[in-house]
């Protein structure tokens, strides 16, 4: 039997939050030039999680792998074309051993380095209830 899982929790600005979409996986929110996403998935395959959100193996990445209190947590950055052009990638995953909690954000390369300070914070606040 698996255990309930946790709620993410995550220090987002305010201002920069439009509508949140609710899916079967995860919550979307749509800020003023980028994206962030929060996914619940099951545990046990963290490469197979980090393909899944990223779209790379971890071999094609560099994670960096520490301990967040009881947590074990992968951080790692990609880039991907779409149609609106390059965009820059960030996410997180915490494995409390029952499920992966991922967070994730998403902009125009362009806008990269004027959201960088904004996702370290919202990185870092990055935990589970």
């Amino acid at each position: 039997v698996l255990a309930e899982p946790k709620q993410i929790q995550f220090r987002l600005p305010e201002e920069s939050v439009l509508p949140a979409m609710e899916t079967e996986s995860g919550t979307l929110y749509l800020c003023s030039g980028y994206d962030v996403s929060t996914q619940i998935l099951p545990g046990g395959d963290l490469d197979g999680t980090v393909r899944s959100v990223s779209g790379c193996g971890r071999e094609e990445l560099t994670v960096l792998e520490t301990a967040a209190g009881e947590y074990r947590r992968l951080d790692f950055v990609w880039t991907v074309n779409s149609d609106e052009g390059e965009q820059v990638c960030r996410a997180a995953i915490l494995d409390d051993g029952s499920y992966h909690y991922v967070l994730s954000a998403m902009t125009d390369a362009d806008n990269a380095r004027e959201y960088g300070e904004m996702w370290n914070g919202m990185f870092e606040s990055f935990t589970l209830s």
